[in-house]
């Protein structure tokens, strides 16, 4: 866990708190205040009955969870292995079509200006390299560095 990390659940956990525990509710903001995006399947994992966010948690108890989380935090592999998912000809492209379809219509859905937003320069006649693509994707969650060397040397 980075230093600025556990700065933000501090702040986190002062702001949100309730007589020393961070209430049920409020679980999901505090893990975004530590710089996690939990999906809404996950939120609705975590406080559905007898899940880790269904009780109210202590600061020790919040800092278990996120590191629990943070360890769980999408890879390059991960993303790489759902791309592939979609990936008729095994040749590491997905159509641009199904990638649409699938972005916009299950999940957490984008809109079609996002949908354009996350493509543009991967579309190549209809189809799309996605090993660059996931890349970019998981550039927002890097802790530092240039995110320059992050795409030149991972691969």
């Amino acid at each position: 866990m980075t230093h600025s990390q556990e700065t933000l659940m501090d702040e986190a956990f002062s702001l949100l708190q309730k007589n020393g525990s961070i209430p049920p509710e409020s679980i999901p903001t505090a893990l975004r205040a530590a710089g996690l995006n939990p999906s809404e399947e996950v939120v609705r994992d975590l406080q559905k009955e007898g899940g880790k966010g269904s009780q109210p948690l202590d600061k020790e108890g919040y800092k278990k969870l996120v590191s629990e989380m943070d360890d769980q935090a999408d890879t390059l592999e991960s993303v790489l292995e759902a791309f592939r998912v979609f990936d008729k000809n095994l040749n590491g492209t997905v159509s641009t079509n199904e990638f649409r379809h699938i972005m916009t219509s299950m999940g957490e859905k984008y809109t079609d200006d996002e949908f354009r937003e996350l493509v543009q320069g991967f579309d190549n006649g209809g189809v799309i390299q996605y090993t660059e693509l996931a890349k970019k994707m998981l550039l927002p969650f890097l802790d530092h560095g240039n995110p320059a060397d992050f795409i030149d040397k991972v691969k």
